[in-house]
C-alpha cells in the first residue's frame, strides 16, 4: 500500500494527515500552504505548488523528509502510479524537438552526452522521469509522465534547460 502523511510542523510534528490518492486541493484538506514535513511509504509522490497539479513541482520517494526547503509552499499531491519498469526518455537540445537528440534509460549529467550541457524539450516513451535545472540532479526539478512531449519548458515553471535526469525506479 503505498500513501503519504503530512505534517504541519517540521519533524513530524503538528496537525498530519494521511493520503492514499491524489489530492488537487490542499486547502480543501485543511493544509492550504502548510505541509512542513512528509512521510512516504510505497510508490513516489509529487507535490505541486499550485492546485490541480500545476506549478513547480519536487518529487518525494519512499523516506522520511522532517525538514523541507520549501515547507509551506505545496497546493496539491499526485500519487505516481505509472509504470517505472524500462524507462526512455529522448533529449532535444533546442526547444520544439530540434537540434541534437539523445535516449536515455539511466540517470545522466547532460555534459556527458552529444547534448554537452542541456536539452531544451523532451519526448517519454516510458518510465516517470525527474528533470533537473542543474548537474549532479540539483535544483527546481520537472517531472515528466510517459508520453509527454514538452517542445519548450519555459512556460511550466521551469528553468528553460535541463542539465541532468533521472527515471523513478520501481521498489525492489
Amino acid at each position: 500500500m503505498s500513501k503519504i502523511i503530512v505534517y504541519s510542523q517540521e519533524g513530524f510534528g503538528g496537525q498530519p494527515a494521511e493520503f492514499q490518492h491524489d489530492v488537487s486541493d490542499l486547502a480543501a484538506e485543511g493544509f492550504k500552504d502548510s505541509i512542513a514535513s512528509i512521510k512516504v511509504i510505497g510508490q513516489p509522490w509529487v507535490a505541486y505548488h499550485d492546485k490541480s497539479f500545476a506549478g513547480k513541482q519536487r518529487v518525494f520517494e519512499e523516506g522520511e523528509y522532517a525538514t523541507l526547503d520549501d515547507k509551506g509552499q505545496f497546493s496539491s499531491l499526485k500519487w505516481v502510479t505509472n509504470d517505472l519498469t524500462h524507462p526512455e526518455i529522448t533529449l532535444f537540445e533546442q526547444v520544439n524537438y530540434q537540434g541534437k537528440s539523445v535516449s536515455l534509460n539511466k540517470e545522466t549529467n547532460l555534459k556527458d552526452t552529444e547534448l554537452s550541457n542541456t536539452a531544451s524539450s523532451h519526448k517519454v516513451t516510458r518510465g516517470v522521469w525527474v528533470l533537473y535545472e542543474y548537474a549532479g540532479c540539483q535544483g527546481s526539478q520537472l517531472i515528466a509522465y510517459p508520453g509527454d512531449q514538452v517542445p519548450s519548458y519555459v512556460p511550466l515553471s521551469f528553468s528553460s534547460v535541463t542539465r541532468c535526469v533521472r527515471p523513478l525506479l520501481p521498489r525492489p
